[in-house]
């Protein structure tokens, strides 16, 4: 059965309340009053057994830890860590070709981002004396 989002919002609304709906027709109460309480965000299982642990560990309890049996070969954990295979000599000589080709496109980048630098210093300036030029004509034109 397939409630409108207007009744659960109220079931939940009245459960919150410490009230409940009546129960519709066809649907046991003991399986609707726990879907309203899940609806609410309370699991009872979940709850239960997070109290369980709190009771019996603390708080480290209800740290999660990793399931599941130890694996059987403990190299396979360390991916990051391997060692990468031997390059050959064609590898080896095209990994030093892009590594150069690699520096010399970063110093061309540098020299573009120096090149713009100095043309809005430029314009800057032009702009300035421009400016300077303005005020200072402006200035003879009310003193006349």
């Amino acid at each position: 059965m397939r409630y409108s989002y207007e009744f659960k919002k109220a079931a939940v609304e009245l459960y919150r309340q410490g009230k409940w709906t009546d129960t519709p027709e066809g649907v046991k109460e003991q399986s609707f009053h726990a879907k309203v309480g899940y609806a609410n965000g309370l699991n009872n299982t979940l709850l239960d057994s997070r109290v369980r642990k709190y009771k019996k560990m603390g708080y480290n309890g209800l740290v999660n830890y990793k399931k599941g049996r130890p694996s059987k070969n403990p190299d396979m954990k360390k991916v990051g860590t391997r060692k990468p295979p031997k390059l050959n000599e064609s590898e080896y000589e095209e990994l030093i070709r892009l590594r150069a080709e690699n520096e010399y496109m970063k110093a061309e980048i540098e020299v573009i981002k120096k090149e713009i630098a100095l043309r809005e210093q430029k314009e800057a300036a032009r702009l300035k004396a421009k400016k300077q030029q303005s005020s200072k004509n402006s200035a003879r034109r009310d003193t006349n």
